[in-house]
């Protein structure tokens, strides 16, 4: 497994496609099998937490939550593409701002 790469690199290029280069989406789909369904979620989640973190640190477990609410391909799309999640993790955030603000 390769050494752990700090989140305060985010802004660091090479270092954030280092990041999501560990998570081949191949990987994944292999561990997933055999497993429960609520032990793939857990495994997804514990997969996406840390790609979360990187884009958004405060929010990062309501996020994740609301990304796991997404289908299976979208979910891996997002693992595989640093834009496309962070893309999502935005829509999500507007969603949350838009939620409090209509209390």
């Amino acid at each position: 497994m390769p050494p752990p790469i700090s989140i305060n690199s985010i802004h660091d290029p090479l270092a954030r496609a280092a990041f999501f280069q560990r998570f081949p989406v191949a990987v994944l789909t292999e561990a997933l099998e055999n497993r429960t369904p609520s032990e793939q979620r857990i495994l997804i989640g514990e997969t996406l937490y840390p790609l979360v973190e990187l884009v958004e640190p405060v929010l990062t477990a309501k996020i994740t939550g609301m990304l796991l609410e997404l289908d299976r391909a979208q979910i891996f799309k997002l693992i595989e593409s640093p834009e496309a999640l962070k893309e999502k993790v935005n829509e999500a955030i507007a969603v949350l701002i838009r939620g409090f603000s209509n209390r």
